[in-house]
């Protein structure tokens, strides 16, 4: 009698640990579908995403010579919080009213560099988070990546992007959605930006001796 006694409490106590156990996965289920049904967040290749752009470009056109950098961050900054994309997501949106259909060149970068300057500052972002919105610019606008060298070097050339930088991003592998066409249309400047590293090496070089 007791050892019927002892195996019936033993397959108790098994059911109430497997009930236990079933109740705790679905927990996790309901956990984690539920953070899934929260995140509304846009991201890139959202429709929402096209729109915006194209209300913050009529903006841009609409104003002309007139706009302001107040006046297009108050903008986008209302956009940004209506729909809930990030900052880099934000230089991107940026970038394509600035520059509608593909038209970022050299030129036009350093046109509205006080611009671009601010949606970089503003938003704190990092130089691989300013090179994302830039390479998913390209992405978006694959006409643009034939002057993109010259566009790299514009912001090269008004601080926007350091030496060192520029070679650890290019050297390495990103996760930006235009990675892959941009590092293969900037190849020649990157390629003079290392022959430059290698001749300021060689000089400082020959200072020591």
């Amino acid at each position: 009698d007791k050892k019927d006694k002892k195996d019936k409490k033993e397959k108790k106590s098994k059911k109430a640990s497997k009930d236990d156990d079933d109740d705790d996965g679905s927990d996790a289920e309901s956990k984690g579908s539920g953070s899934d049904d929260g995140n509304n967040q846009v991201t890139y290749g959202d429709e929402d995403v096209k729109i915006v752009i194209k209300d913050i470009a009529d903006l841009v056109k609409s104003n002309g010579t007139k706009l302001t950098i107040d006046l297009l961050f108050e903008e986008v900054r209302a956009q940004q919080v209506r729909l809930e994309f990030d900052d880099r997501l934000r230089l991107f949106v940026v970038l394509a009213a600035l520059f509608p259909e593909g038209s970022m060149d050299a030129e036009a970068v350093v046109s509205r560099k006080s611009f671009v300057k601010y949606f970089v500052t503003n938003g704190k972002l990092s130089f691989a988070d300013m090179m994302w919105s830039i390479e998913a610019y390209l992405d978006t606008y694959p006409k643009a990546l034939k002057g993109y060298p010259m566009t790299l070097k514009a912001l090269y050339d008004q601080d926007m992007a350091e030496e060192k930088e520029l070679l650890a991003y290019y050297n390495g592998d990103q996760d930006s959605p235009g990675f892959e066409e941009a590092k293969k249309s900037c190849a020649p400047f990157i390629k003079w930006l290392e022959q430059e590293d290698e001749s300021g090496s060689d000089d400082s070089d020959e200072d020591s001796d």
